[in-house]
């Protein structure tokens, strides 16, 4: 896969949010009034009603039409002046979108694969991950049914330190993958979350698939994370959940 593919993969791929090619627009701001922010998002349980790009001199503003009367209001401010105002009257969740550049790392230390009969590694890395969930009844299924391909851990002895997962993606399934990652607390800091995220996307590219990353814009441990296996910074998002 070329740099060249990545860059328009992605592109694709956060024109689904704006409801428009973003090839097409030129620099400014850009109101677009798009049904599809009123549809609920696969694997994400919630709808993005409101959905703000900014990208370099870009700002793209996708909306539901149930917002038409505001946004035809905010079509006066500029770009600066429509992220606060949005900010003061909704909870905008502000992410960092990142794009893959090329690879970083290619000592994978001891990241590999997971397969389904790691399953008994992976429940006893989840629990102590997440002590206050129970995994009981569903976990078992869920790893099962995407371990091939969809999971990646770094393993020391007989112990998962880290494991990056391919969560189900709300557009373009099985052309762009989202990369997501979960170090144990006592083994931050150490290597392991870049070995089995540099790994991810590798096979990710070895596969044809375009790597994807995005996090909390003060998620600055993430954003780091990112940088180093190789993803560099793409733009921001400024999005209402409903």
């Amino acid at each position: 896969m070329t740099a060249y593919d990545i860059e328009s993969i992605t592109e694709e791929y956060y024109s689904c949010f704006c409801g428009t090619r973003l090839s097409e627009l030129g620099r400014g701001t850009h109101f677009i009034c798009s049904a599809g922010r009123d549809e609920y998002l696969k694997a994400f349980g919630c709808k993005y009603t409101i959905w703000l790009l900014v990208k370099d001199d870009l700002l793209v503003s996708a909306y539901s039409p149930r917002y038409k009367e505001l946004f035809e209001k905010l079509k006066a401010y500029s770009a600066e002046e429509i992220i606060l105002e949005l900010g003061r009257q909704f909870p905008l969740k502000k992410i960092k979108l990142m794009m893959f550049e090329r690879e970083k790392v290619h000592d994978y230390g001891a990241a590999r694969a997971l397969k389904p009969a790691d399953y008994p590694m992976y429940e006893a890395f989840f629990r102590e991950a997440h002590p206050n969930a129970d995994p009981s009844g569903w976990l078992q299924d869920y790893f099962t049914e995407k371990a091939d391909g969809c999971f990646t851990g770094y393993i020391s002895g007989s112990r998962l330190l880290s494991v990056c997962d391919l969560p189900d993606m709300p557009y373009m399934q099985g052309k762009i993958q989202h990369t997501g990652i979960m170090t144990l607390e006592s083994e931050r800091r150490k290597g392991c979350g870049l070995c089995a995220t540099a790994l991810a996307a590798h096979n990710l590219l070895e596969r044809g698939i375009c790597p994807q990353w995005e996090c909390g814009a003060d998620n600055a441990a993430s954003i780091g994370l990112a940088k180093a296996t190789g993803y560099r910074e793409y733009g921001a998002a400024y999005i209402l959940e409903e």
